[in-house]
């Protein structure tokens, strides 16, 4: 018997039905699937899935996205008091429908709607159609395409999502959130009963509305629940028991200024971070104690992150604490915006002249006022050393040697490797910043600095010498580019930021000496408006930006005792930290000259032993050490042309140029100048004895011209090897007098080409030539 007989043996009532239903499903092929159009919550999420916070969607509503997964106990509850058959019907159940119709009519009222779950959902994104039973057709036919088109789990979760539970609240996570302050997995089998009643009439029943009403609803659910065997008499009991929320809670806002920023980035989606909710709690409420404190001295803002080296992750991000008035900018994240970087900087130049073998720890850098093509920096306490070993010079933070290093690597090179390092905020060119580029010239962002630091500390700890960076969500991404570092020049800068010195006018610093395995830097930007601390270890990274948003600067804010400070009790709540290892494998032990901290030469007396970079090697050998003659007592320098070759003694000196010199010895009692030649015995060959400090030869000088008419004073400034010698001061050819000790004169010359020159009692004299200019003060008052 083949098809065709079949089917004209069908009685014809099936053949209509038959027909009928083909026609009504190729109907619903053309009817519109219900969707949404709902703009959702930005919301972001910390470690865990814990909220941190979120910003409300352009309608108003507390509306977050779709969920990954909805909890089973949730689940139940819901289906087990809205739609028991919700994986039998094809999106609607007749005997429902013809109960609720058949109620409706003995109650002359609608008392019952008899929607499924799916007639629900299409209800829901017809927003607010009036209940009729032509509404209800319209209902029931859109809920069959809407089975067609999707699975049962998709559209149990498009309700989850946007069913009302009242006031601007709409979907499960917002309201397990701002009902019980925690995610919906956590909720309990009475929380989560609660929530399942709550949308059948949330403008009519709520916890802060007709309570009794909800509460026997809630209760009359457990008991279906426990008759279901969702949940066993015991938890039942114990549900009844449980009191009902008071009224809706605010959502956690604990990333407040992150939050804003991100809801322009990512808007209406769910952004995973690794932020931990518990330290971002901490996080702020240190913050907000010390901001207390520093508002004394009207520095009104705060940022800070913490950073964990094993991921290269941010787990605490506090873009912006301080008081909400508008004029404190308390909306603008400080975390990622361009400040002035200080003194933040010095470590990557450093760590850089190590890995070209351009310097070595222990080498002297000079440490003297200096011009560099009219550019002439200072220290922060305005004095000098002369020369100190450059992990000092690093600890101490000095500009002067930074510049000099700086000069010598090339700012060039320098930018460009701090380009490459991670940082995007140089928004001119190499050349526009020059060597200010080391002391704050350029800008830099908290959140690429602390990255910065974050990746050397993972090279050094050995996870990776790919690098990283932060990606607008916080999270971390892998770079395309090889760290720019080697491991064991990364090691001796650790090592010299774990033994600051801040002495004279940065005193505070030994407060933090028992910081131990803590490598740190502070930074303070030109007119005290940036104050920096970026503290490192093996496992976590903490940067902090202490100042103002709007740009004021204030005396007193550095990053010693504005900024480290903080930066220190942030640290006291994270788990100590192992040492860095040292990096054997990249690293050589060499002899080094114990006075210069350079290679030894064959002149070098005393030698120490230090394990350096490998690239060491390519430093030069000491220059400070000569060989001398002396006399027979060496109380004179003698040469062969007066004094006979058997009695001289010779003696290896260790001698500075005479500008360091004379700003060393202030400093080291043991450094002694050269004895002084034998009368007769005086060598052309030898240097002069005596030079400038200031000015330079060839400088063209700005002089203010006082408010009564006369100039102002210029002080000019020498150096002698010989500390004994007295040096014999001219303007010209007028004699200025003479200087005994410390070498400073000060004259008042006019305006013109003028000649300084200075003598001393041994006829060695020097000279420089100078242009003064004089400027009229102005009078502001």
């Amino acid at each position: 018997m083949g098809r065709g007989d079949t089917i004209r043996r069908m009685p014809l009532w099936l053949k209509f039905f038959s027909g009928g239903a083909v026609l009504f499903l190729l109907f619903l092929l053309f009817v519109p699937v219900a969707e949404f159009s709902d703009p959702y919550s930005t919301v972001i999420e910390g470690k865990g899935g814990k909220l941190l916070g979120a910003h409300i969607a352009d309608d108003g509503q507390w509306r977050f996205p779709a969920p990954d997964s909805i909890p089973a106990a949730f689940e139940n509850a819901l289906l087990t008091f809205e739609d028991r058959h919700f994986y039998a019907h094809p999106g609607v159940n007749p005997v429902s429908l013809f109960n609720a119709f058949r109620a409706n009519i003995n109650a002359g009222e609608v008392v019952r709607g008899g929607s499924t779950i799916t007639m629900q959902v299409v209800r829901l994104s017809r927003k607010g159609k009036p209940r009729t039973y032509g509404e209800k057709l319209i209902e029931i036919v859109l809920a069959f395409r809407l089975e067609l088109a999707k699975s049962k789990r998709e559209i149990l979760t498009m309700y989850v999502a946007h069913a009302p539970f009242g006031g601007n609240v709409v979907g499960l996570e917002a309201a397990s959130w701002r009902y019980f302050r925690r995610p919906p997995h956590e909720l309990s089998v009475a929380e989560n009963a609660m929530l399942a009643v709550l949308p059948n009439a949330p403008a009519a029943i709520h916890p802060s509305r007709n309570r009794n009403s909800l509460q026997q609803k809630r209760n009359r659910l457990l008991a279906a629940e426990m008759n279901r065997e969702f949940i066993s008499e015991e938890n039942f009991l114990m549900a009844l028991e449980e009191p009902l929320p008071l009224s809706p809670e605010p959502l956690p806002n604990l990333t407040e200024v992150l939050s804003g920023r991100l809801s322009v980035v990512f808007p209406g989606q769910k952004v995973q971070t690794m932020i931990d909710p518990n330290l971002q709690y901490e996080v702020n409420s240190i913050l907000s104690r010390n901001l207390q404190s520093l508002e004394a001295n009207e520095i009104h803002n705060l940022a800070a992150v913490i950073m964990d080296v094993s991921t290269g992750g941010i787990i605490a991000y506090a873009g912006n604490i301080c008081t909400p008035q508008p004029e404190h900018s308390p909306h603008v994240d400080m975390v990622v915006a361009a400040r002035s970087t200080g003194s933040i900087l010095k470590p990557f130049l450093y760590c850089a002249m190590l890995d070209d073998g351009r310097l070595l720890p222990d080498m002297l850098v000079a440490d003297v006022p200096a011009n560099f093509s009219g550019y002439t920096p200072k220290n922060y306490s305005e004095t000098y050393l002369g020369a100190l070993p450059a992990w000092q010079a690093l600890s101490r933070s000095l500009n002067v040697p930074a510049v000099g290093m700086l000069s010598d690597y090339g700012v060039g090179r320098f930018y460009n490797l701090m380009e490459k390092a991670g940082i995007s905020t140089f928004t001119y060119p190499a050349s526009h910043y020059g060597l200010s580029l080391i002391l704050g010239g350029a800008e830099a962002s908290l959140m690429e600095i602390s990255a910065l630091y974050c990746n050397m500390a993972r090279q050094l700890n050995g996870d990776s010498r790919s690098w990283q960076r932060i990606a607008p969500e916080v999270m971390p991404v892998n770079s395309t580019y090889d760290s720019p570092f080697s491991k064991a020049a990364i090691y001796c800068t650790f090592d010299a930021m774990k033994r600051v010195n801040r002495p004279g006018a940065e005193a505070g610093w030994e407060h933090f000496a028992g910081s131990g395995k803590i490598a740190w830097k502070t930074g303070t930007s030109f007119g005290f408006r940036d104050a920096w601390a970026v503290g490192v270890t093996t496992k976590y990274v903490v940067g902090l930006w202490a100042g103002n948003a709007d740009g004021e600067g204030r005396p007193g804010l550095t990053g010693t005792s504005a900024a480290a400070p903080v930066m220190f009790d942030l640290f006291n709540l994270l788990p100590e930290s192992r040492d860095f290892q040292i990096p054997y494998e990249e690293m050589v032990e060499i002899p080094l000259c114990a006075q210069s901290g350079h290679q030894i030469s064959r002149f070098c007396t005393d030698t120490i032993w230090r394990m350096v970079p490998e690239n060491g090697l390519k430093t030069t050998a000491c220059p400070y050490h000569k060989i001398i003659h002396l006399d027979f007592d060496t109380l004179y320098r003698v040469n062969s042309a007066c004094y006979p070759v058997s009695d001289m003694v010779a003696v290896s000196w260790f001698e500075l140029p005479p500008v360091q010199s004379y700003y060393y010895r202030r400093n080291h009692a043991e450094y002694h100048a050269m004895p002084p030649w034998r009368s007769g015995c005086n060598s052309d060959e030898e240097k002069k004895p005596l030079s400038f400090v200031y000015p330079p030869d060839n400088r063209e000088i700005y002089l203010p011209k006082r408010l009564d008419g006369t100039n102002s004073r210029l002080i000019l400034e020498a150096a002698h090897q010989n500390t004994e010698e007295t040096i014999y001061w001219y303007l010209d050819d007028q004699y200025l007098g003479a200087t005994n000790l410390f070498h400073t004169m000060e004259c008042y010359p006019e305006k013109g080409e003028h000649r300084i020159t200075i003598l001393d009692g041994s006829g060695n004299s020097e000279m420089v030539n100078i242009k003064i200019h004089h400027r009229r003060k102005r009078n502001y008052n």
